[in-house]
């Protein structure tokens, strides 16, 4: 299961949590709202039985979420004239948001007013990991919901779905983060079978970013990547970076498993400290996707 660049993640994770420090904790809800973690993971459980794809659109959606405005759950926010975060052009695929809104009903009904779609978001991603075999990891709560969400932040900060090395490179620049501008080397047997699959005729098929393990948090990805099979350009280019591209060949090694989860599990709580509202700020609303005009 990859369906973002997750190598990325990691070096990006430890540059947003510097943008503000979090006033989060572990157990937060545990006077107010004990075992809302397991009615998140009951929940998901029977989301994920229904399809297990939504599991790498929880990871997609959290990502997303956290690098425009912090991790406040803006991204779940509507619009009716169009203008909010999730109507920008790199946030059309992601899904999630029916899952969230499903989980946060369940929490209501339970603890009124206590728990934030934010919160609820970061242990949804951590649970989606470790339900595709990944990896478990204490989730910092007390995130607040943030009420402003607008579109053209979204194209400021994430970058575009097909976006080739030269914007990829624009986008990361943004938050120090380099790399190099040079156009991947697709495997040619390969690319023969993503010509087939993604006709030029055809404005949308569906392929897995992770062709190894398409259902399991492994090292897929990276075998997929260090092999040139890498569908998206910005996955590809990490070989091309001496640092990523070290990392890659690191991965694709099953001996490196437990170092690709302990990686991951610091990059997400880092994530998640991103740009968050605590205290007094934002609110805690009843339903996620409010509309924001």
């Amino acid at each position: 299961m990859a369906s973002a660049t997750f190598l990325i993640l990691v070096a990006a994770a430890s540059l947003l949590a510097s943008f503000a420090q979090a006033d989060l904790q572990y157990g937060y809800y545990n006077t107010t709202c004990p075992g809302v973690e397991k009615l998140v993971r009951t929940k998901l459980e029977a989301i994920f039985a229904a399809d297990s794809t939504l599991r790498a659109g929880l990871l997609r959606l959290h990502f997303h979420d956290c690098f425009v405005r912090g991790c406040d759950a803006s991204l779940m926010l509507n619009s009716h004239n169009g203008t909010a975060e999730k109507h920008a052009d790199p946030n059309l695929t992601v899904r999630g948001y029916e899952a969230i809104e499903a989980i946060k009903e369940v929490v209501e009904k339970a603890c009124p007013l206590v728990v934030s779609c934010a919160d609820i978001m970061a242990m949804a991603a951590r649970d989606a990991v470790n339900f595709s075999a990944g990896p478990h990891y204490e989730v910092e709560t007390g995130r607040r919901d943030g009420n402003v969400s607008m579109l053209e932040e979204a194209l400021t900060n994430l970058p575009p779905a097909d976006g080739n090395v030269t914007v990829l490179t624009e986008y990361f620049a943004d938050k120090n983060l380099t790399m190099k501008d040079q156009d991947p080397s697709l495997e040619p047997a390969y690319g023969k079978t993503l010509t087939t699959k993604c006709p030029a005729e055809k404005m949308a098929s569906v392929v897995p970013m992770d062709d190894v393990t398409v259902d399991k948090f492994d090292l897929g990805y990276y075998e997929s990547v260090y092999n040139h099979r890498a569908v998206l350009r910005s996955d590809a280019a990490l070989l091309d970076d001496s640092l990523t591209g070290a990392y890659v060949a690191l991965m694709n090694n099953a001996s490196s498993l437990d170092i690709f989860f302990a990686d991951f599990a610091v990059a997400m709580i880092n994530m998640g400290r991103a740009g968050v509202l605590t205290g007094t700020q934002g609110e805690i609303r009843e339903t996620c996707g409010v509309y924001v005009d």
